[in-house]
């Protein structure tokens, strides 16, 4: 603070000098929140002018919207008040800092009539992302991927990523109220939980055809096994008229065919199982439409964390 104070002109004295304690000055009746720290007073003897310097040090607490974790951004407030009636503003701003420090945090001037800084700064989100969007994402795709394998596997890796995010919705709880974090980690729990419905509900596999072929050790002799081709299992069913009108618009031959399978004599009994197994329609259905809606919960989201601010 500058001012001037006309009794203290000492034309005998030209050097400034810090004013001694045992003299204090007048200074501006002013209030600091929080409270100021150091304070020392220069004085120009030339002229009378009184140039004042407060130095506040301390830790204060800062502002922000919980809901918004860990995209939040917090606002520690710096005001200087009057004590009478007089209406105390800001005339010019000069920030010192370094560049990097302004990086880091932004400072503005408070909305008239109060006189304040408010620097604000946001919350560390990219170690969030390493540690909660990018593995909750990855378990959900392990899911996603288990579908193709057994049904054991499907459900033990569909229940072990259930207990993964539910430890990470657990453990990670800065807020008491909701956040987006939750919502997150809930979102990604609830999709973990209808793949495990899915899986417990719905055939995992269907069967096409299934060929046993038996060896005769003493004639040495195989015999002969026939399959049943596309035409002769997909054409049954409720949707086999459809698939009949279909394969006349393709000019296709109705015919049963069939393939001949063969195996070689050994010198003991063989009994061989071949089965080829597909996901079942319904399930592929299902999961389509559980990877859709999962797809909108992250376009929403990103939207959500983009305009937040």
């Amino acid at each position: 603070m500058t001012w001037i104070d006309e009794r203290l002109r000492l034309r005998e004295l030209k050097d400034r000098f810090s004013m001694p304690s045992e003299y204090p000055p007048w200074h501006p009746s002013l209030v600091f929140s929080p409270t100021v720290t150091s304070k020392y007073t220069t004085l120009a003897p030339t002229s009378g002018t009184m140039n004042s310097y407060s130095t506040i040090k301390t830790t204060v607490e800062c502002q922000t919207n919980a809901w918004k974790y860990p995209f939040e951004s917090f606002t520690c407030t710096l005001s200087v008040v009057p004590e009478g009636d007089e209406t105390l503003t800001v005339t010019q701003f000069h920030d010192l800092r370094t560049h990097t420090q302004k990086l880091l945090t932004n400072v503005f001037l408070g909305d008239y009539p109060t006189c304040s800084l408010e620097f604000i700064f946001k919350s560390e989100w990219p170690r969030a992302l390493l540690s909660s969007f990018l593995p909750s994402i990855l378990i959900i795709s392990a899911v996603f991927f288990a579908q193709w394998k057994r049904r054991k596997i499907q459900i033990l890796v569909s229940l072990s990523a259930m207990v993964g995010i539910l430890i990470m919705l657990c453990s990670q709880r800065p807020y008491t109220a909701t956040t987006l974090m939750d919502l997150w980690l809930c979102s990604n729990f609830i999709t973990a939980v209808f793949l495990v419905l899915v899986d417990l509900t719905l055939p995992a596999r269907r069967v096409r055809y299934t060929l046993m072929v038996h060896v005769d050790e003493e004639k040495k002799k195989t015999s002969q096994v026939k399959i049943l081709t596309g035409s002769d299992t997909e054409n049954t069913g409720p949707l086999r008229y459809v698939n009949h009108v279909i394969d006349y618009l393709m000019k296709k031959e109705y015919k049963p065919r069939t393939t001949i399978v063969t195996a070689c004599p050994g010198p003991t009994p063989i009994q061989r199982q071949i089965t080829t197994a597909m996901l079942g329609n319904r399930k592929r259905a299902a999961l389509f439409c559980i990877l859709l809606c999962y797809l909108c919960f992250l376009l929403i989201y990103a939207i959500i964390v983009i305009v937040i601010d």
